[in-house]
């Protein structure tokens, strides 16, 4: 195959799309994997997608003068953070729900750096964004980002997506993050609520207590019981969340289209 001007361009196209995904993805944007990995899964990524993208995929990247191509260059790098930025919010909705429960049962007191992010995290939450990436990868879910990357070209062809339109999408898919949130927090919230009514009688009862020593390890207590209990049913709660990751995506790509 000869080296050409179309060739580049369309590898240089492709290399910013793959770029995007891998910058805010789950599992690809870990602060763990070195930054020259990074670089190096996109290269191998574009140079495997150039010889699956159809023609009509990369139509029109020829004759491009300087101006247009720095347009078309931000675009593509959009569009693949469009797709991976879909799966990273769901991920978003994991870390509250721990950053929640933490609140609710004292652990909020207690961070912890996140080896996701670097940044200063509760307990739960990173403990909720680990597992959600250990079952992620289970589940095969860094092929079916990349299979979501490769078939976008059939819709979205290169320099034709309309980024404009995505962020009404966007927060849609935010009120899931809620969704998330709130469904893992609740069985947390509903027991704390009934220790603090009981409390509240307690202090009505008896004024002279202290509160403060008395509540805090009975929240803690609670909650690290009701954290066992349900431990085990996550793995399936995940899964049936990451599997509307797919169905963003996809909602996400037809935005796109132009």
């Amino acid at each position: 195959m000869d080296v050409t001007i179309e060739l580049i361009i369309t590898a240089y196209l492709i290399f910013l799309r793959v770029t995007g995904l891998v910058v805010v993805a789950p599992f690809f944007s870990l602060m763990a994997i070195p930054r020259t990995v990074k670089i190096f899964m996109s290269i191998i990524c574009t140079l495997l997608l150039y010889n699956v993208i159809p023609s009509s995929g990369v139509e029109g990247v020829t004759g491009l003068d300087g101006v247009n191509l720095i347009f078309i260059s931000i675009k593509e790098l959009l569009v693949g953070v469009a797709i991976g930025f879909v799966a990273k919010i769901i991920f978003a909705g994991l870390e509250m729900a721990g950053s929640l429960i933490s609140l609710q049962t004292a652990l909020s007191f207690a961070n912890m750096v996140d080896a996701n992010t670097q940044n200063q995290s509760s307990i739960l939450g990173t403990l909720f964004g680990l597992l959600g990436v250990l079952l992620f990868l289970f589940i095969d879910g860094e092929k079916m980002l990349l299979n979501s990357l490769a078939q976008s070209y059939d819709v979205v062809p290169i320099g034709q997506g309309t980024i404009a339109s995505i962020g009404p999408y966007f927060l849609e898919i935010a009120t899931y993050l809620f969704i998330i949130g709130v469904q893992l927090t609740t069985p947390f919230i509903i027991v704390i609520f009934l220790i603090d009514v009981s409390l509240a009688i307690f202090a009505r009862i008896m004024p002279q207590a202290n509160l403060m020593f008395i509540a805090l390890p009975i929240k803690f207590g609670v909650g690290i019981i009701i954290l066992m209990v349900m431990l085990p049913y996550f793995p399936s709660v995940f899964t049936t969340i990451f599997n509307h990751i797919i169905d963003f995506i996809q909602g996400t790509i037809g935005i796109l289209k132009p």
